[in-house]
This record gives C-alpha cells, sequence and structure tokens, in this order.
C-alpha cells in the first residue's frame, strides 16, 4: 500500500514538472508573440520617408504574400512603406547599414534588423555634418571587394561616395553580375554573424578566404542564393581548420592516427 502511494505521489510530481514545462514553454511561446507584436506595431507606426511618394502606395501583392507567408495577415490597408518596414523585422541589417552602424560607433548587434537600423540611420543622417563625414571618407572594405568584384580592378583617390557612385553604375551596366555580388555581400556578413562564428567556434573570415570557399561551392553547382554562411564556414573547416579559434578544438576534428 505504501508503495503505491510512493509511486502515486511520485507520478503526480512527475506529471505536475511536465505539466510546469510544457506552461513554461507555452510562456516563452506567448512572450515571442507579444514581442513580434509589439514589433509590428512600433514598424505600422514609423514614419515614412517624405520625399518618397511611392511609400504612400498599397503595397504589392508580393509584399502580402511575403507576409501572409510569415503568418502576418492584418485586417488593415498596408503601404508599401509599412509592409517593408515589417517584413523588414526579419531581415538583418544589410552590408551598407553595418558600415554606417560602425563607422559612427553606433551600439551593433547582428540581433538588430533591418528596419530598426534603418531608423537608427536615418536619425544619424539628420546630422548634415554627419552626412558630409559619411560622403567623404575612404571607400569601405565591401564597397572595394564590390567594385574589385565587378570590374576587376580598382581607381585610387576616390571616396566612398564616389566608389558607391560607380559601383551602382556598374550595376545598371551588368545587373547579373550586380545580383550575384549583391549574393555574396550577404554570404560574407552571414559568414561573419558573431553568433554563427561563436556557435561554430572559428575566427573572423577573411575576404579572400570567403571568397576561396565560394568559388568552390559555385564550382560544385550550389546556386549563391542557395548558399549560407555555416556552408561557407564548414567548407573552410574541412580545407584549413587553423580558422577554428582554439586548438583544442582543432584537436577534436582531427582524423585518428594508429
Amino acid at each position: 500500500m505504501e508503495i503505491a502511494s510512493l509511486f502515486a505521489v511520485m507520478m503526480i510530481g512527475a506529471l505536475l514538472l511536465m505539466f510546469k514545462k510544457t506552461q513554461s514553454k507555452a510562456n516563452a511561446k506567448q512572450n515571442q508573440v507579444d514581442e513580434l507584436q509589439e514589433q509590428i506595431e512600433t514598424a505600422l507606426s514609423l514614419p515614412g520617408e517624405s520625399d518618397e511618394a511611392w511609400q504612400n502606395e498599397p503595397a504589392t501583392e508580393v509584399m502580402l504574400n511575403e507576409l501572409a507567408e510569415k503568418d502576418i495577415r492584418l485586417k488593415r490597408e498596408l503601404t508599401k512603406g509599412q509592409a517593408m518596414n515589417i517584413l523588414g523585422l526579419f531581415s538583418p541589417p544589410d552590408g551598407r547599414q553595418v558600415d554606417i552602424l560602425k563607422h559612427f560607433n553606433i551600439p551593433y548587434s547582428f540581433k538588430m534588423n533591418q528596419t530598426m537600423a534603418h531608423y537608427v540611420i536615418r536619425e544619424i543622417f539628420s546630422d548634415p555634418v554627419k552626412v558630409e563625414e559619411w560622403n567623404n571618407r575612404p571607400p569601405t572594405t565591401t564597397v572595394r571587394q564590390g567594385l574589385l568584384f565587378m570590374e576587376s580592378k580598382l581607381v585610387s583617390g576616390l571616396t566612398h561616395q564616389e566608389c558607391q557612385l560607380r559601383l551602382n553604375k556598374l550595376g545598371m551596366e551588368h545587373p547579373d553580375r550586380y545580383q550575384e555580388w549583391k549574393q555574396i555581400d550577404r554570404l560574407f556578413l552571414e559568414t561573419n554573424n558573431p553568433e554563427i562564428r561563436a556557435k561554430l567556434q572559428v575566427r573572423k573570415i577573411t575576404w579572400k578566404r570567403f571568397f576561396e570557399s565560394y568559388e568552390v561551392l559555385k564550382d560544385s553547382g550550389i546556386n549563391p542564393r542557395a548558399m549560407r554562411g555555416e556552408h561557407i564556414i564548414e567548407h573552410l573547416i574541412r580545407s584549413d581548420d587553423k580558422i577554428l579559434a582554439h586548438d583544442k578544438i582543432r584537436e577534436t576534428i582531427q582524423p585518428a592516427t594508429t
């Protein structure tokens, strides 16, 4: 009888523990939903660009479909600007945004999204002095790499703005090549995402190593659009384990010797 009672108590305790875990997961999920809802409300209330009338046009079907794919269905008409702000919640900052945030020493985290970065940068550039500083600085590594990719050479003595204009012009003249560059820009950021590098325990990946891995993967038939930062890192680890952050980690992946 005592054994049966003890067993019953243990079962009840186990069930209570399972219930608490379930509740904890449910609460965590609800918190995520609430947080996303709050972010969406904020995105909807953000001011539009006064000099860009297209932002007030109705959201396109493509935009609405993208939102639906993310299970976001709002009972209201959306403008293009509002739809872009919501979609931007799901994307990390692009290369240009990262460069600007770094240049002005803005505390930056890869948890920041494109929409947040956009409005932080807009606030920065409300100061004409900072606009001039940004335009007249030397070209960033990203823009230099873009020009090298597009025309296999660099012109010295140009400001960042001049290099960016040159890159944009090349993009208009060679759209397919430029689209590939945009994929490379995205991939390089993903490859050096601190969270991914921390998970895989690797050092920062240089452009040289990145391109070596990128070309191998591309030649193997992988479409750049399908590539992810982890693909680049995994290939680099297989070909050069020196990118691993610690010697002990390198030792663990070495083949056993006899």
